[in-house]
């Protein structure tokens, strides 16, 4: 049911041409927002952004986000340092403890904006949370009806 929604939600965003660029300009801002994070973390630790060492913190960004994806821990809390760690300390002069280090600061900044985020987009959109999980387990507890 949920991949179902999945794909039909994919269908009407590729079927309108403006709603897909939206969504591929908003995708681009975050992803470029989600890079900048790291690179001015790099800059806090005190590494100067030479262009080699911006290509590899896209690159470590990417993989991070998509080490985040295994279900393997709680936010991908973990995952994202460790991948993060893995290409930076042996692609850069970046030691590994450094590295370790900017991938736990830039992981905490970005989860704090998440959650900021979130707080500030329920109040605004008059979301309530509670409410919302209420209603997701009611929906979860509803049996799909099979039809012979």
């Amino acid at each position: 049911m949920v991949i179902e929604g999945f794909v039909a939600d994919i269908q009407t965003v590729t079927a309108d041409g403006s709603a897909f660029a939206r969504v591929g300009i908003g995708s681009l801002a975050i992803w470029s927002l989600d890079v900048l994070t790291a690179l001015a973390v790099f800059a806090a630790f005190g590494y100067t952004l030479t262009p080699s060492l911006v290509a590899v913190g896209f690159f470590a960004v990417s993989v991070g986000n998509l080490a985040k994806v295994l279900p393997l821990t709680p936010g991908g809390v973990g995952l994202y340092e460790g991948a993060f760690t893995i290409i930076v300390a042996p692609l850069t002069p970046v030691g590994v403890t450094a590295a370790l280090s900017i991938a736990i600061v830039d992981h905490a900044v970005k989860n704090a904006v998440t959650i900021l985020g979130g707080v500030v987009s329920m109040a605004w959109l008059n979301v309530s949370l509670t409410t919302a999980v209420e209603e997701s387990r009611s929906a979860s507890d509803v049996q799909p009806e099979i039809n012979d």
